[in-house]
Order: structure tokens, then C-alpha cells, then sequence
């Protein structure tokens, strides 16, 4: 399933169980339905790589997304409070941490939402993790950190690949402090294509994500970190109580309604188009559609009509 289908289905969830209807009959119509749960929901990806018993599972996508080997490799991992309280600074929430066997700690984000402060964010909780790494009174002997971004929208197009590695850098380009890292990971950018050759621990995952999300599961090894992940994604796994929790705080459908907005505003749209509107119109459908949004997404933002948009995805593709 992916992100439209999740929310369209939260929603469908949401109003039956505002309307006093048979909401676990709801439920069951999208579990006979779909297969798979979506993957990058922040709710979905806490539950699949942030608790106990999916510890191995998460070992072993850290230590890909991290490019860890040998004496590097993170064995073990304890999750901790995701909650950095702050008394006169800002609090904030990470969708998943841990701290590996050295007591290191690792962070994941997913940002669904591209923004101008979205670069700040980053700095910002890679600051405030930082500083809980460190008791009063003790020397200066940081932990590593390493925070990893899963950015659901290309933040950086003009830098060729799809995974950057940030530390803090001299002049020229000598590392001045190595126990902090932030890893981005542009995920549309890596599923537009240009990386069919990248055989790398994190490659398959991401095309791992992608299958599910895409309702066709990658042949994997049975027992294999893939296959157990396979299996905890199936939408049948996931309780009512789950899915009713998450369709009443209906988050991702909120995030939906805000980039048809964002698009909506960037490309200047009205509901009573000019010709040079209707141009900018297209010129969005043609984006989006690059972009991998669906036909129906692109007519409900854009107000072309269908066939105006089939003609546009027709004239991409050749």
C-alpha cells in the first residue's frame, strides 16, 4: 500500500468511526485488499525498526544505512526515550533512538515535509542528542551519534547521489570531528532510477521498502532480516486498536492536504485559471508526474481534466 492508499484508508476508518459505523468491518475490507502496510508512515516505521522484538531487523538496516563492517558493526541495540525535554530550549521527539553496545546512540527521522527548516531541525537534534550524551560534571567524552534522514522528497537535486554523509569539515574538506554524523537519504531520488547498479546492504532495503509499498514483495532469503520485516509489514499484523488510534489522529492525511496546498500555492493556482495559469497548471502536472504522483493525485491538485493529464504522462514517456 502506498502513502495515498494509508490515507485513504485512515480516513475511511476515521469517518465510520465517527459515524457510529462497523469500523473492524472497514478494517477487514483493507486487509483482504492490500497485503502490506505503508513503510514510511512515522507511526509503521517505529513499530518495525524501533522495539525489542525487531531488534535484529533493525541491526541489520542501521548497519546498511550506516555502511558499518566488521568491528564497526553495531551487535545489539537498546531503545530509549525518544523525548529530549528542554527547560528553556525547544523539546522534541525522534521517530526511532537506540544506543548500540558502545552506548552510541542512533537516530532516525523520517521527514515527510520539505521546508526551509528542515536543515535547521536536522542541526537541531543532532545538538540536542548530543548534549544528552553528556552528564553534568563529567569530562568531555562524547558518544557518537549518528543521525539518519529519510527525506521523502529531493532536497538536494543538484548533488548526484541519493545518500550524503555529513560531518563537520575544515576548509579543505579534513574531518575536525568525527562522532557526529548525519546521514540524508533521498528517497524519490534513489526510485527515479540511476541506480539499478548500487548492490548495496542499503540499496535492497530501500527496494525492499518499495516492493511493500508497491504490493510486490522482493524474493528474499526465508529467515533473512528482509523476510522477517516482509512478514512484520503484513497488514493483517497490525491491530485495530492501532489503526483506529492512528486514523483518529489522521496525521498522514494531514500531511497529504498540506503539499496538494504547498503545490497549490508554489505553482500559483485558481480555481478560475487564466491561459497563463493553465500553463502553469501543466507545467506542474508534468512535474508531479515526474515525480512519480499518481494520475488521479495530479488531476485533483492540478483541475486539469484526466485526458489532459494522460496527454502529459504520455508525452514524459516518450
Amino acid at each position: 500500500m502506498n502513502k495515498e492508499q494509508y490515507a485513504g484508508m485512515l480516513k475511511e476508518i476515521s469517518d465510520t468511526h465517527k459515524q457510529g459505523g462497523d469500523v473492524s468491518a472497514c478494517i477487514a475490507k483493507y486487509k483482504e485488499r492490500y497485503k502490506y502496510v505503508y513503510i514510511y508512515n512515522d507511526a509503521v516505521i517505529k513499530l518495525l525498526l524501533g522495539v525489542p522484538e525487531n531488534e535484529s531487523i533493525a541491526v541489520d538496516f542501521f548497519n546498511a544505512a550506516l555502511h558499518l563492517y566488521g568491528s564497526d558493526c553495531i551487535e545489539h541495540l537498546t531503545f530509549v526515550n525518544k523525548e529530549l525535554p528542554g527547560t528553556i530550549t525547544k523539546s522534541s521527539f525522534s521517530d526511532i533512538v537506540a544506543e548500540d553496545q558502545r552506548t552510541d546512540r542512533i537516530v532516525l527521522e523520517v521527514q515527510h515535509i520539505e521546508d526551509e527548516s528542515f536543515n535547521s531541525r536536522l542541526v537541531y537534534y543532532a545538538s540536542k542528542h548530543t548534549v544528552a550524551s553528556l552528564a553534568k560534571g563529567h569530562p568531555y567524552n562524547l558518544k557518537s551519534l549518528n543521525l539518519i534522514s529519510l527525506q521523502m522528497f529531493v532536497g538536494f537535486p543538484e548533488w548526484k547521489n541519493y545518500v550524503h554523509t555529513i560531518r563537520l569539515k575544515n576548509q579543505d574538506n579534513e574531518e575536525f570531528y568525527k562522532k557526529q554524523t548525519i546521514t540524508l537519504v533521498e528517497i524519490p531520488k534513489f526510485l527515479k532510477g540511476g541506480f539499478e547498479a548500487d548492490n548495496s546492504r542499503f540499496a535492497q532495503w530501500l527496494r525492499i521498502f518499495d516492493g511493500l509499498n508497491n504490493e510486490s514483495s522482493v524474493p528474499v532469503p526465508e529467515g533473512s532480516p528482509f523476510s522477517l520485516l516482509q512478514k512484520k509489514a503484513e497488514l493483517s499484523k497490525f491491530t485495530e486498536e492501532f489503526l483506529i488510534s492512528e486514523a483518529m489522529k489522521m496525521s498522514d492525511r494531514e500531511y497529504e492536504l498540506y503539499v496538494e496546498k504547498k503545490h497549490a500555492r508554489a505553482e500559483g493556482l485558481e480555481e478560475g485559471r487564466t491561459e497563463g495559469a493553465d500553463n502553469k497548471a501543466r507545467e506542474m502536472a508534468a512535474k508531479m508526474l515526474a515525480e512519480g504522483d499518481s494520475v488521479e493525485k495530479v488531476v485533483r491538485i492540478s483541475k486539469l481534466t484526466e485526458a489532459d493529464v494522460l496527454a502529459i504522462k504520455a508525452s514524459l514517456e516518450h
